[in-house]
This record gives structure tokens, sequence and C-alpha cells, in this order.
């Protein structure tokens, strides 16, 4: 069976003031008409494996998972004792399916991620299922790039293996300008859109080469899926497993990877002009969600919380944030600097505002 596996245990600070530790950004809607990014990710993947829908999350976003998702069904939420980054999460994602489905051929999708075209989402990601399927390979969707963006990962494109379908001859980190500038020019990179398709058994099979540690802990936890042990066992051993990514752990050190790249307006909403990519501005070029007065003001990012009201007049290019207990203003070509205000609010014990 084919089986959607959502990753939503993340934090996103750089979303900050919005997303916080107990709501975190896949939890927030962000203007997507959604109730929020999750909900969204779901039913988007609904009509491919509604039946066979996971969702991998920390152990205290649990709750959450469920009020977003009230349909779905008892026991497709993973819980995380311990955040050990993507590596981790979908090894003990494969565990749960295999241990159900000995067959099962997954879908690795993050949670937080916005999507415009859902029809054409919908073909790529039946075209790299039936890829995983018939040629037994780890698939990833890469996406057509629009503009040379550093933020991003790359995957460097290779020779074709049918229809749309691509080797990949190296995974990249993200680039400086002109290295980006570079790989937009010669056509031969996708952005790292962090969704990939396999089986389950695949998988696992390249954690316990590339990453032995893991895939022992793994098959310890899976071996007690079933018995009265299996939650002490996860908890024991889970929060021991090494912290790294997928791609650093697997997909960085295998051959044979095939792509698949899309163009469906794929956006990351990774930071605060993001909304801007897929929600539409006004005759002055400001981009808002919630209630909003601005009067000679130009090419702003402003965004009020529910019962709250931000008045702007005579400024540009800012992004102000207004959420809960906290503001936010800076320009919006620093929009990264959100990361450095949080590190500046941990380093002067304000952690009650994160």
């Amino acid at each position: 069976m084919r089986h959607g596996v959502i990753l939503a245990g993340g934090g996103g600070t750089r979303l900050w003031p919005a997303s916080r530790r107990t709501n975190p950004k896949q939890f927030l809607s962000l203007g997507t008409g959604q109730s929020s990014l999750l909900a969204a990710t779901a039913a988007r993947l609904a009509p491919i494996c509604s039946e066979q829908l996971w969702v991998v999350t920390a152990a205290d976003q649990a709750p959450l998972v469920q009020e977003a998702l009230p349909t779905l069904p008892s026991g497709r939420i993973i819980a995380e004792p311990a955040a050990r980054n993507t590596a981790a999460a979908l090894g003990l994602a494969a565990v749960h399916l295999l241990h159900q489905d000995p067959k099962a051929v997954m879908a690795a999708i993050p949670s937080d991620q916005h999507i415009g075209n859902q029809e054409e989402f919908l073909r790529v990601i039946d075209l790299a299922f039936s890829a995983a399927e018939i040629h037994e390979a780890i698939v990833t969707v890469g996406i057509v790039p629009t503009r040379p963006e550093t933020g991003y990962g790359y995957l460097k494109v290779g020779d074709g293996v049918s229809g749309e379908l691509r080797h990949i001859d190296a995974f990249v980190e993200k680039p400086d300008e002109a290295t980006a500038e570079m790989y937009i020019a010669s056509g031969d990179y996708l952005w790292n859109g962090g969704m990939f398709f396999t089986t389950a058994a695949r998988l696992l099979q390249e954690i316990r080469e590339h990453m032995p540690e893991t895939g022992k802990g793994l098959d310890a936890i899976a071996a007690a899926l079933g018995t009265e042990r299996a939650q002490a066992v996860c908890d024991s051993l889970y929060p021991t497993l090494p912290k790294i990514s997928i791609d650093y752990g697997v997909m960085e050190r295998i051959s044979g990877v095939m792509t698949i790249g899309g163009d469906f307006g794929w956006n990351d909403v990774g930071s605060w002009p993001a909304l801007a990519d897929y929600k539409e501005a006004d005759e002055n070029g400001n981009v808002t969600l919630g209630t909003v007065v601005a009067h000679e003001a130009t090419g702003n990012i402003v965004v009020s919380d529910e019962g709250t009201i931000v008045a702007l007049a005579g400024v540009s290019d800012l992004v102000v944030v207004r959420s809960g207990d906290a503001v936010l203003i800076l320009p919006r070509n620093r929009s990264q600097d959100v990361k450095t205000l949080v590190d500046a609010l941990r380093a002067g014990n304000l952690e009650d505002f994160l």
C-alpha cells in the first residue's frame, strides 16, 4: 500500500512570534485557506493515501495534531519521545508502517509547506510513488527553481531514467548568491523540497548500513511493537539515537537516488516575506493577515492576530507581526534575523515568550 508520512515535529522559529513551542508553524493557518498548514498537507495527500496517512510529531505536540486532524484514525500519530531530527523520525515511521504492512511504500512529506497547484502536485507524487515501486529506488521530488535562492539545498540532476524521472548526481548544500545564480543558469539543479518516496523496508535497510547505531535502536523498537513493552522500549532507546537529518545520514551517502521535478507552486513558508509568494498584495504592495490599517505605507508584510489591529503610516518594506504577548518589527530584507532575535530571547532568560 501507499502510505503518506507527514513530518510535523518542527518548531518554525523563523516565524516567531506567531510560531512558538506551544503552537509551532505547522499548526498555523498563515493565509492558506485551511485551518492549519498541517491540515492543508493532510487534505492534499488524501486523494492518494487517505486510508494510510500517518503523522510523526513530538510527544508534546500529539494533542495538537489530533486537534488539527480530528478524523485521523487511532494509532496514526507516531510520537517521538525526544527530538532526534528526520533520520530517526522517518526510521521510526518506517518501523510502524512495516509492522502493519510488510510491503509499505511511503511518501515522506513536510507538514509546513504551501502548494499552489493541487492537481499538478498529485500528478507528480503519483509518478514518484510509481517510480519507487517499479525501480525499488529512493525517489525525491525536487522543486523547479524560480530564482537563485541561497536559503535552500539543491539537487544536481543527472541522466534521465524514463519519462520525467532522472538520476541525482549530488545533494548540494545551501550556496552563496553567485553559486546559486550559476545553478539556475545551468538548468541542472532543482531545489531540495524535503519530499521523498521509497519502500519502508529499503529506508530501514539504508539506515542500518549508513547509521548502524540508529538502525540497531530502531530494530529493538520494532521487535517490541505489539507487546506491552513497546512504549517503554521506545521511550528508553529513542532519545539515545544520533540527532541527524535524513539527508546527511542517508541520502547523501547512497547512490542510485532518483528525482522528478515538481512545478506546482511550492513554498516552504520559511520566513514572513514568503507570505507574499502566495497571498495577494494590496494596491500598495502590502501583504496583510488579520485586521490592518495602512496609510501611505508600501511593500510591508503585516500580521495581526484575532482581536487586535495593526496600524501603519508612512513606512515601507517592513515586517510587522503582532501575536499574543509579542510584537516583531524589522526590515523585510532582514527577515532571517528573526532567528537571531529568538536566540537573544533565550540568552536573556526570556524563554516564556518563545
